[in-house]
This record gives C-alpha cells, structure tokens and sequence, in this order.
C-alpha cells in the first residue's frame, strides 16, 4: 500500500470511529440542520415542503448565510452553483444569471429578484444598469433566500426567463426576542447589525433591523488620481416590518427598508496590450508600470477620475393584506412603493495615458453624472391581487390574479464625458461642462440626458390537480402587456481655442431634431402569453418525478440614447422542457437528491451591439438587436448526506452547454460591430460549476454548546463574458468555525475565511485588443476572514 493510499484508509478509519462513536453523544448534539422534506418554500405563491415543488430550487438558510458570510449578490453566487452574477460596475448594480440567461446592458432583467413577494426596485438601464436586483442589506434577518432555476413566467411573470431569486425576510412574531451581532476582518471590515422584536399588543407585533458594514477596498490606485483604494463596502441598511392581525382572519403586514450605500466604486485592470491597434502603446506603459511592482501589483490599478464614486439610495414600501374568507378560499392582495436613486462617476476601462508634453491625459470611457441629476432615478408602483383556494374534497389546489406595475422617471438621469482621445486635463471636475480638454479636429463630446418608463399589466391562472394519490397534473397561463416609452436629448459639444478649453455648444447630435430642442422619443409594446405544464408523481412520501414544459419571456425596450430606427427592440421568448427528480431518506444515514436535466429555446435574443454608420448621416451608437437563437441544455444536482448527528456534506454541481446562433440583423446603413460569435458559448455561462463541502459538530455537552467547523470548495470553469474576453476559472476554498449558545449563554462567536488560497481570479474579462488596443478585467475578491460575535436576547 503506498503512502497516499494508506493516507486515504487512515481517513476512511476515522471517519468511520467517528460516525460509530457519535451514538455516545446523541444526547447532547441535536441535529437542528433543515432537510428536503422539513423546508418551507414559497416557489410557487404558496408555502409547500422543497420536497413537493417540481422545481429546480437551491434554498440558502439565515445559517448558512452566516456561517459563510454572505453579504451582497456577488457572495450569493459563491454558494449557489450555477448562479452566476456580473457585478462589473459595483454590488450594488449586480444582476444574476441562470442557465446562460443574463441581463444585457440598457434591457430587463433575466432573472427576477423578489424581497418579501415583490419585485426588485427597477433602475433606469438608459446607460449602466442600476436597480433588478440584490443590493447590500437585503441578505441580513431573512428566513431564507430560495434560487429558482428555470423560467417562471406564470407565477412571477416576464424577465424571468433564467429564473428568478427570492429573497423572504424574517416576520415579526409574538414574543420579545433580537440580537446584536459585530464583525471584525481584514480590509478593515467592520459590520454590526440589530435586529428586535417585540409584541406591541395581542394583534399587533413589531420587528426593526439595522445592518451597517464598512471595508477598505482590495484593489489599490497607483496612478495618484483619486482615492487610494477601489472596491471598497460602506452602506447602512435599515428595514421595519408590523404585523397586524385586523380581525380572526384578516392579516396586515408591512415592511419598509432603506438603504444608503456610498462607496469608490468598481474598476477594472488593463491587464493586456496590443501596441499595433488603438491606444495599444499607452496601455503597454500601464501594464509594464504595474508588473514592475512585481507582487504588489496584482491588485494595482490606474484612474484619471479625481472623485470617482458609486452612491445608492432605495426606499421600498411593501403592503401585504391577507384574508381567509373560508376555509377553501384565500384572498391577499400586495402593494408596493420603491425609488431607486444612483449616482455613478466611474473610469470605465481604468487607463491612465498620460500624454509627454502635454500635462494631460487621454480619455478612453468615462462614465458621470452632472452635479443636480442622478445616473439613474426611477419610482416604482406594484399592486397585484391574488385568489387561492382548494375544492371541498382537496383535489385541486388553484390560484388567480391580477398585476399592475408602473415605473416612472424620478428625473432626467444625465451622463457624459469627453470623446474617446480627446487629451483632458485630470482636475477635480463635477460636471461635463467643466471639464478642460485640447482642442483638435476630434475633440468633441456627447452629454446626453433622458428618461424611461414602464407600464405592465397581466392576467393570471395556475391549478394542480391531483389525478389520482400519487400523481397531479398542472396547469398554468399568463397573458401581459407591456409598453415602454423613452426620450434623450442629444447635444453635441467641441472643444474649441487654444490650450486647454471647457466645451463649446456646436447643436444637435445627428438623430436628434433641433425642432423638438435635441430631444428624440421612442416607444413600444408587447403582448405575450407565457405558461407552464406539469406532471408530479410521488412513489413514495419522500420521494417525486417530475416532468415539465414551460414558456418565458423577456419584455422589449427603448435605447433612446441610439439612433432613430435602432432606439426600439422586440421581446425574446424561451420555451423550457424539464426532467426531474427529488428525494430523500432518514435512518443511520440520511440525507436527500435533487437532480434536474433541462434543455431551452431561447429565440430573438436581445443583443447589445455597436453600429457605425456608413453613410454618413446617423450617429454611431451602441443599441440592443433581437438579431439571435440560442440553446441552452444541462444538469443539474445537489444533495446531503448526514452521517448521524455529527457530520454532514452537501454537494451541488451544474453541467451547462450553450450555443448561440447569430441571425444578419440586416441594418442597410450600419456596420454592426462587436457581434458575438455565431456558434460560440451565450456570455456568463461556465460549463461546469461545483461546490461540496462538509460540517462536523464536535461531540460535546449540550451545557457548553455547540461547535461546528465546516470547509467548502467551489469550481467554477471559466466563461466567455463578450468580444475576446474569457474568465480565469475559480477553484477556492471556504471554511468557518461557529461556536453557539457558548457554555449555556445566549452567545454565538464565529470566525469565516473565504477564498483562503487567496486565488487570483478574473470575474469579468471585457476583450478589446483588437480595436482599442488592451483587455481589462473586474478582479474578484481576494482572501477574506474575520470573526463574529453574537448576543441574543429574549426568545424562548
């Protein structure tokens, strides 16, 4: 037997010692962890056992959230395989992918993020995208955070396509109990949060929450300009919630969250030069600058913004009145309020070109608002009612309803910035107006404002019906309308005189009439049916076959920053067939399998491309095309294994194919740039992505707690993430010690490391060699730990 083989016997020896021994100890460590057929989930509009719900579903727990220190979307996609996010701007603009369904810049979301049954806040999308998902905050007091794989266009509607993430935050209950809880990391981390809950009367119960985090950014500015760190978390979020309890069958709930976020923002790394093409030679001198620094210069980059920064502000109200009018049949009707506020001044490729002789530098993108208007402002209204209900013999289980959603422009969001190779001046500038550039033949500018709006109405009706004990059949249909309207004003600047000039009004931007003051508008609208087709058979109580046929959609929209005859494009479609198969088992070993198989249709995909005009007449521009098919097929599993009450591992793996095929988009006047690859991969889509882990509870008295350690490694291949550009894979390891209810007190100390390797990784990777002449890529987040202190208080 060699040395490795003997290595693995020692181990397979222990474990089993351990496993055998723990009867000793079944006493005192209880075994609180959820399974398959004790968790609850909403998934479909109602609570079912995960075990009943013919969905491809991955469930995080408030526990599972601490233990690995999930803060923000990014931290999401590190447990859950298969989801993916692009957070290229910064978290707080994160949008997730399912299955190969992302969300391209300026069109809807894919996947659907829900807090508390209603939909996430919409950003404006004119420019950057901001709002559609899981901001900082939203992951702190919840029940759970349910990942639904797949499209659900019923139930949640259109722009779930992927599938859609929802977020349940904890309701308050009967009885006075909370928590404070601080942490402490490297970067500076720094976070507390505190939650109460308390019973203001017999039909009245309160819960109020607070979750503050500060940390230094990972990626250090060696360019001088601006602040000394990028990536850096600094937010508050506060959230209260009420029940009221209006008759015996009559339930109001509200919640009301807020949060503030104010940070750096995101940059990315030139970390690739092509001196032959576009400003190749500049970026050679920056990557050259940064390899000398040799290892302090992995994470080094360069910024030409004096101020950057990324602010956020998000309000949401949210109404839930729920009345059981018989014992059969439930009426709830939910309501929202939301604004969505970002103001974002940003280096979007991250160059700093100085120019010899000069004093300046040349601009390649920026990205910032103008002092008084705001990157993206937009005020949301939700109102939805709902009709569920069973017959009288509990065969058929049905549920109806009406929604309504309007999303109106809080203002006019506003960007701008110099031409691209326009020499400037780096001076601490608030508006495009101020900034100094050279004049020459093309030094120009293009500031642009505008405003979108959205109105969605639907109509829908899901039923099962249970054939006969072990089987039900499902049924389900959706019929929406949506209309989008969007309207920019265009202004054409130059820079005009000697030395360094501010901008000089020259008229209208081509495509934008003089008549109507520069300002160009655009509409449209759709009418789409989605549904869903199910069969359910359960052998047994623990165990379901399921076979489905679902169709999705995702709306059309307005660019109204491109030009006149691109600003409009249609909705995509998806059509779904799904295989699955849930189970579980208890006894000496315990645990449950998910396994799902899916393959997907996805035609007149939305595309975000360039257009140069060949004319001479229109304006080159960047707009979205329906000029795509693609495929998508997989698999997908995920389990626990349960070795009595003291070890346990949990699996989940995705095996993801994709393909895109490219259709001519046939513009007679334009020369479409940046298509992707006709039969390559769709962007954010790793074939194969995994995550096991274990957790062993240390045998001990249940007077002195309970210690648990747990490891966890992730795999995520790399993905191609548009034009040349292709992600570093991730292999990382995660690990946690928690020790609970210390020596019998009401105390939880924990520590958390993430990407303990300290891996090096790539998250998005942008390929521009061949036209601007350098690659820029959005690191990921480098080895992180800390530790946790908990105090609770109240309870049982």
């Amino acid at each position: 037997m060699n040395r490795r083989h003997y290595r693995c016997a020692l181990m397979v020896t222990a474990a089993v010692q351990l496993i055998a021994g723990e009867q000793a100890f079944a006493q005192s460590a209880k075994d609180t962890s959820p399974d398959a057929s004790t968790i609850i989930v909403t998934a479909r509009r109602i609570e079912e056992r995960l075990l009943d719900v013919p969905i491809s579903i991955s469930v995080v727990d408030q526990s599972r959230i601490n233990k690995v220190n999930v803060t923000s979307s990014e931290d999401l996609a590190r447990v859950v395989p298969g989801l993916g996010v692009d957070s290229r701007y910064s978290s707080e603009q994160s949008s997730f992918s399912i299955r190969g369904f992302t969300q391209q810049l300026r069109t809807s979301a894919a996947v659907g993020t829900y807090f508390g049954e209603v939909v996430a806040p919409r950003g404006s999308g004119l420019s950057l995208q901001g709002g559609d998902g899981a901001g900082p905050g939203s992951t702190f007091d919840v029940q759970n955070i349910q990942v639904l794989k797949g499209p659900q266009g019923t139930l949640f509607g259109r722009n779930t396509t992927g599938g859609a993430v929802i977020i349940t935050p904890t309701k308050p209950i009967d009885r006075f109990e909370g928590y404070v809880e601080g942490s402490y990391g490297n970067y500076s981390m720094r976070r507390i949060q505190a939650v109460v809950n308390a019973p203001l009367a017999s039909w009245a119960r309160l819960r109020l929450g607070v979750d503050r985090q500060k940390r230094d950014g990972f990626l250090h500015n060696i360019s001088g300009i601006g602040p000394n760190d990028f990536n850096n978390t600094n937010y508050t979020a506060l959230r209260a919630s009420l029940v009221l309890d209006l008759g015996a069958n009559l339930e109001n709930y509200t919640i009301v969250s807020n949060l503030w976020s104010h940070n750096n923002g995101s940059i990315p790394q030139i970390f690739g030069a092509n001196p032959a093409a576009g400003f190749g030679s500049f970026a050679a001198a920056q990557v050259a600058r940064r390899t000398a620094l040799g290892e302090d210069g992995r994470y080094a980059v360069e910024n030409t913004l004096p101020t950057p920064s990324s602010l956020t502000k998000q309000f949401q109200a949210i109404n839930i009145t729920k009345w059981i009018a018989t014992d059969n049949i439930t009426l709830k009707n939910i309501a929202s309020y939301s604004h969505f506020i970002q103001d974002l001044r940003q280096d979007i490729f991250g160059s700093a070109y100085a120019v010899p002789l000069t004093g300046g530098y040349l601009s390649t993108s920026f990205s910032f608002n103008p002092d008084g208007s705001h990157s993206s402002d937009q005020k949301n209204f939700t109102e939805e009612f709902q009709l569920q209900g069973t017959d009288s013999n509990g065969r058929l289980n049905y549920q109806a309803g009406l929604y309504y959603e309007h999303s109106t422009p809080g203002s006019r969001t506003a960007g701008g910035s110099p031409g691209i190779g326009v020499i400037c001046l780096p001076q601490d500038y608030n508006d495009f107006l101020h900034t100094r550039c050279l004049a020459s033949p093309r030094s120009f500018a293009t500031p642009n404002s505008g405003t979108i709006e959205f109105i969605n109405m639907a109509a829908y009706a899901q039923g099962t019906y249970k054939l006969t004990d072990k089987l039900k059949a499902t049924a389900g249909i959706r019929y929406t309308y949506d209309r989008v309207h969007g309207s920019a004003q265009g202004l054409n600047y130059g820079y005009v005189g000697a030395g360094y000039v501010t901008p000089t009004f020259i008229g209208c931007s081509a495509g934008y009439p003089a008549a109507t003051n520069c300002v160009f508008s655009g509409r449209t609208s759709n009418k789409k049916p989605t549904w869903t087709l199910n069969l359910q058979y359960n052998p047994s109580d623990n165990t379901m076959l399921y076979g489905t046929y679902s169709r999705g959609y995702k709306q059309g929209g307005v660019t109204p920053f491109a030009a006149a005859g691109v600003s409009t494009f249609g909705p995509e479609q998806v059509d779904n067939y799904e295989l699955g198969m849930k189970a579980s088992f208890k006894g000496e070993v315990s645990g449950n399998l998910n396994v799902a198989a899916f393959y997907s249709k996805l035609k007149n995909q939305q595309i975000l491309v360039g257009l140069q005009d060949t004319t001479g007449v229109h304006p080159s521009a960047t707009s979205v095309l329906n000029a795509g098919k693609s495929r998508a097929s997989g698999i997908e599993v995920d389990g626990s294994i349960r070795f009595g009450r003291l070890f346990r591992i949990d699996a989940a793996g995705t095996y993801l194919s994709t393909k895109l095929e490219i259709a001519d988009p046939g513009f007679p006047e334009y020369n479409v740039k940046t298509l992707p690859a006709s039969g390559g991969p769709i962007e954010f889509s790793p074939k194969w992505s995994t995550n096991v882990g274990g957790t062993f509870t240390l045998p001990m008295d249940e007077s002195m707690g309970k210690i648990e350690v747990g490891a966890d490694y992730r795999y995520t291949s790399s993905f191609f993430t548009g034009g040349i550009g292709t992600t570093t894979p991730i292999k990382q390891i995660d690990a946690n010690l928690t020790w609970s209810n210390v020596a019998g007190a009401p105390i939880d100390i924990s520590a958390f490391g993430t990407n303990l390797t300290n891996q090096f990784t790539y998250g998005y990777v942008l390929g521009l060699a061949n036209s601007f002449g350098f690659n820029v890529g959005y690191i990921g987040q480098p080895r992180m730990y800390g530790l946790r202190a908990k105090i609770r208080f109240g309870g049982k």
